[in-house]
């Protein structure tokens, strides 16, 4: 039965149905966009970190924050793009820093759950 949750709270978490449509049915080309995304997007995350943990100015973070929010308009993360836009439009008015902080907290646990179930569907055949 806790397979079952487990299962339900990953679906809930991680939304591939977009990259599905795109792979068309070949495994391949599935692991092949997530190969991409986990290589991009994980390290693109550190990257945001450092610039906000840093006190960087704003239009760096926002820049990475409207990079990351694209990424995940392909692997669906729960609410990661919602956040990635607020951090980017905090970013471009200069203001709120601390606002900026909470978020990232938010994105670096999301991606913290997110990352084991993307390995997980990188494995499936």
């Amino acid at each position: 039965m806790a397979t079952d949750n487990n299962s339900k709270d990953e679906q809930q978490l991680v939304d591939f149905s977009y990259v599905e449509d795109l792979a068309g049915g070949k495994p391949e080309y599935m692991k092949q966009v997530l190969t991409i995304f986990m290589d991009n997007t994980f390290p693109g995350v550190d990257e945001l970190e450092k610039l906000i943990k840093n006190k960087a100015d704003f239009e760096p973070i926002s820049k990475q924050a409207h990079f990351l929010k694209s990424s995940v308009g392909i692997i669906k993360i729960k609410d990661m793009h919602d956040t990635f836009k607020a951090i980017e439009m905090l970013g471009k008015e200069k203001e709120n820093r601390e606002e900026i902080e909470r978020l990232l907290e938010i994105v670096l646990e999301t991606f913290e759950k997110a990352k084991p179930i993307i390995k997980a569907r990188m494995k499936k055949k």
